[in-house]
């Protein structure tokens, strides 16, 4: 898994959903300039609310604003734990996700981490 949570000068994009498990991925898939993917994978998908290309993405904390917004669109509890805030170019968007993690790979853009689900 990966700790960094700034990729500067990398483009992802919403690249898999499956509506049945909640789950989804956000790669940022290797190129002629990157040898690696980097996928966000999440699981429990509660709320979404991002654009399908994302740049110089930084992956941070919810404002109390936004928390507590939140509370109110799901109208049932969220632990601030579940909800991350994806920044690119200085505009936030939200994921609420019981599972969210960063995973660099060398995989085939065409695989998926959920081919065995």
């Amino acid at each position: 898994m990966v700790t960094q949570r700034t990729f500067l000068g990398r483009t992802f994009q919403l690249w898999e959903y499956h509506v049945s498990h909640g789950s989804l991925l956000i790669r940022s898939p290797k190129s002629l300039n990157e040898t690696t993917n980097i996928d966000i994978i999440c699981s429990g998908i509660e709320y979404l609310s991002v654009p399908r290309f994302i740049f110089n993405l930084e992956v941070t904390e919810p404002t109390l604003e936004e928390f507590q917004n939140l509370q109110t669109i799901i109208r049932s509890p969220v632990p601030i734990s579940y909800i991350h805030v994806l920044v690119s170019n200085g505009n936030r968007f939200l994921v609420v996700a019981a599972s969210f993690k960063i995973v660099e790979n060398t995989s085939d853009i065409f695989e998926s981490p959920f081919d065995n689900m």
